[in-house]
Parts: C-alpha cells; structure tokens; sequence
C-alpha cells in the first residue's frame, strides 16, 4: 500500500511541476500560474474528481474531447507575453500578435493582419488600463471579438 501511495504521490507531483494543472474545479477556482498554487489546483482535481468528470462531459474549462479549452491555453499565452502583445495591439501587427490570431483561428495572412488592425482599433477597451490582467485581457478581446462579424468569418474558431 504505501509503494502505490508513493507512485501516487510522485505522479501527482510531476505533474503539477511539468506545467499548468488543465482543466477541473482546481483550474476554475485557482486561476494564478504558479507552480504552488497549480500544486493546489491540481489536488482539487484529484481530489474530487472533476478533471475526469470535465474531460468526459466537456464542463470545467475542459472541452469535449479531453483538451483543455483554447481559452486556458490564450490566457497562459498572454500571461507570459502580455507586455509584449499589449505593445504589438497598440501597433496593430506582431509576432506575438500574429501567434495570438492563428490561437483564435485567423490561419491565413490576411486574417491575421484584420486581427491585428481589429487589436489596434479596439485596444482601449481590450487594455483599459495598464495594470489589466491577463484574464481580463482575454475576456475583453473575446468579447470585443464578438461584435466582429467580418472577422468571425475570416477566424474560424474565435
């Protein structure tokens, strides 16, 4: 008993060290990407469940197919490179900004520079302020992305 509590223990840990917890009740409560407090929502997880409940009904931040939903994996993106994409918005083109348009379905170059000039158009209300986060961030772009229809069209999957 205490060998299978062991590889529990270790397994667990690995995986809370090698990135972001995923999806689950841990990933909604726990939002901040460090490594402890990932430790934390990836025990929550574990605890009760809900990441294999989410996979397998598609709730919790986890899609239906088991990966975690595209919008965790733009609010890590723009966590690590906000200064940089919150410059490149204010350009309206980018690396980064670029990267950040294939995330949200803008594949081919002309989607990609509509993204951009959408970002520098609407770069006050995605950043209204300097200290916005990461997730407020996103959920300003998705839902200034929203009222986009001619770049719904062109981003398929935003």
């Amino acid at each position: 008993m205490k060998k299978v509590l062991c590889v529990l223990v270790v397994l667990f840990s690995a995986q809370a060290f090698a990135g972001d917890a995923g999806c689950g009740l841990g990933s909604m409560i726990i939002t901040k990407n460090s490594k402890l407090l990932q430790l934390f929502a990836m025990t929550t997880n574990g605890t009760f469940l809900t990441q294999a409940f989410g996979i397998t009904s598609g709730t919790s931040n986890c899609s239906a197919s088991g990966i975690v939903m595209n919008d965790k994996e733009i609010q890590y993106f723009v966590e690590v490179n906000q200064e940089e994409l919150s410059r490149e918005m204010a350009q309206g083109h980018g690396e980064k900004l670029y990267t950040l348009a294939q995330m949200k379905g803008c594949w081919d170059e002309s989607a990609q520079q509509a993204f951009g000039s959408f970002a520098q158009g609407s770069y006050s209300k995605i950043l209204p302020a300097a200290n916005t986060s990461a997730a407020d961030m996103v959920k300003n772009l998705n839902s200034e992305m929203a009222t986009q229809k001619d770049l719904a069209q062109q981003c398929h999957g935003s």
